[in-house]
């Protein structure tokens, strides 16, 4: 008796434990060459099953005082459907108040880490996020149901979008 309760529990253990989210796909798109170009784009495999996301925009046209962004994020239900949000921000609001902006701020704290966007405006260098892996505690309080998503993060200067990057994840268990 007391042995089956042990594999139960490793059981249970382990299935907690298979939860992941990684990476699948990354597509990064400018609509202003000469303001942004994309240096570097690709997914790179850290070590078995752990994928890293990097994203290098050259900006040509500095500094930036005026910076806007638009997350949203779509759910694969034959096609990509609209799911949970669509949002729009000035980022250097953002960033003097971030409390301010709850739902983008759980996404900031996701690659803040890992990137050079971290400071309020201006910006006066090329935005860089390096090895961004995703894990189940970066999640902790946007719990996502398992399945295929897609993250899409829009950037523009003076109400004019430069570029976009299409971050592709799937889910395998609930988180």
């Amino acid at each position: 008796m007391k042995f089956a309760r042990i594999l139960l529990l490793f059981a249970l253990y382990i299935n907690l434990n298979d939860a992941t989210i990684r990476f699948t796909n990354l597509k990064c798109e400018t609509f202003n060459k000469d303001f942004l170009t994309f240096k570097e784009c690709n997914l790179k495999v850290i070590s078995r099953g752990i994928i890293g996301l990097n994203v290098h925009g050259n900006i040509w046209q500095l500094p930036i005082s005026n910076m806007s962004i638009n997350l949203s994020l779509f759910k694969k239900l034959s096609g990509y459907k609209p799911f949970l949000y669509n949002i729009s921000v000035d980022l250097c609001k953002f960033f003097k108040n971030p409390k301010k902006y709850p739902f983008i701020e759980l996404y900031h704290r996701v690659i803040v880490k890992e990137s050079n966007i971290n400071h309020t405006c201006p910006y006066n260098h090329d935005l860089i996020v390096k090895d961004l892996v995703l894990n189940e505690n970066k999640f902790k309080y946007l719990p996502l149901p398992r399945g295929e998503y897609r993250f899409d993060l829009k950037g523009g200067v003076n109400n004019d979008w430069k570029g976009e990057v299409k971050a592709y994840v799937d889910v395998s268990s609930d988180l």
